[in-house]
């Protein structure tokens, strides 16, 4: 009988520790890590990274739907995994001007990709605006597989919209990785 609690008991810990956390749970997370203020050279927005992150201004000339955007990313780790938070500005899925139009071309492209599965979706307490977001893993979501957490919100300056990428390689750092991916979007300020 002993023998039967004990591997319910471990059972019952294995399928709780893998259990998929939601970005509320990665908001939440208890990290702490060095961080810098960037800022996008035209001061259209601002947001911490870690602080041993580089990041780079992309070129968008020849994508109508996008008008800016930086690339962050993590230092490879030992296996050469890296982490990467990307934002960009414009209007990529719809030509409407309405957020949530906007966000359910992004879940539709999210729902037919067929290498990531959609893990959870909706609208957000996460920015100063309305904010929707999609989170998807690779399928069937193994080591070195990706985690991707997408939000999208409108400009307050014009009739844009920007877009917040987190994607960690699955590791077993994802959590804390992600984690701080997470923190570091919800400190995004729009001038």
């Amino acid at each position: 009988m002993k023998v039967i609690i004990n591997l319910l008991i471990l059972i019952l810990l294995t399928s709780c520790s893998n259990n998929q956390f939601t970005v509320e749970q990665y908001e939440k997370y208890p990290v702490k890590f060095p961080k810098k203020i960037i800022t996008y050279p035209n001061e259209s927005f601002k947001l911490f990274l870690p602080k041993n992150w580089e990041w780079k201004i992309e070129n968008y000339d020849d994508v109508e739907e996008i008008t800016l955007g930086i690339n962050a990313f993590s230092k490879p780790d030992e296996k050469n995994f890296t982490n990467i938070i990307s934002i960009q500005k414009g209007k990529i899925f719809s030509n409407s001007n309405n957020l949530k139009d906007e966000f359910e071309n992004m879940l539709e492209k999210a729902k037919q990709n067929p290498d990531l599965k959609l893990i959870e979706s909706g609208k957000i307490l996460f920015l100063d605006n309305d904010t929707y977001f999609t989170h998807s893993k690779s399928n069937p979501g193994n080591y070195g597989g990706i985690e991707i957490i997408s939000f999208i919100t409108k400009s307050k300056n014009d009739n844009s919209f920007y877009y917040l990428h987190a994607s960690a390689s699955i590791t077993n750092e994802v959590k804390t990785n992600m984690a701080i991916m997470i923190q570091c979007l919800k400190t995004f300020k729009e001038k």
